[in-house]
């Protein structure tokens, strides 16, 4: 049972999705369906998912999945930005985002984030 939490707020130029707490890569890809749904029915354009209280370590096939899932269900967003731990980026999801056609980016500073959907 996880009790991965996450709190969504619409801002003006973009929505900003915070995750905290212990997730598996089901909780990930359950998150990111269910996210998309929403956010396509209210026109969300971007996106900020803040990673920087997950505590997990995933695997390499599990960036994998990830990126996939947001190519999958948010292809209707211009550009998504995560921001994750220093020590925790690999850049996978970006990999497999982007080849599918996803304006996925993958950064470690919030401010760097920000700038980059706002652009």
């Amino acid at each position: 049972m996880s009790s991965l939490e996450v709190s969504i707020h619409r801002l003006p130029e973009f929505t900003s999705v915070k995750l905290s707490g212990p997730a598996t890569i089901e909780d990930f890809v359950e998150l990111i369906a269910g996210v998309a749904e929403e956010s396509r029915r209210l026109g969300d354009r971007r996106m900020l998912v803040d990673q920087l209280d997950i505590p997990v370590t995933l695997k390499f096939t599990d960036h994998f999945r990830i990126g996939e899932a947001v190519a999958r269900h948010l292809q209707h967003l211009e550009r998504m930005a995560t921001v994750v731990p220093p020590d925790k980026i690999t850049r996978t999801s970006e990999k497999v985002a982007l080849r599918q056609g996803m304006q996925l980016r993958v950064f470690t500073s919030m401010t760097d984030a920000i700038r980059w959907l706002q652009q």
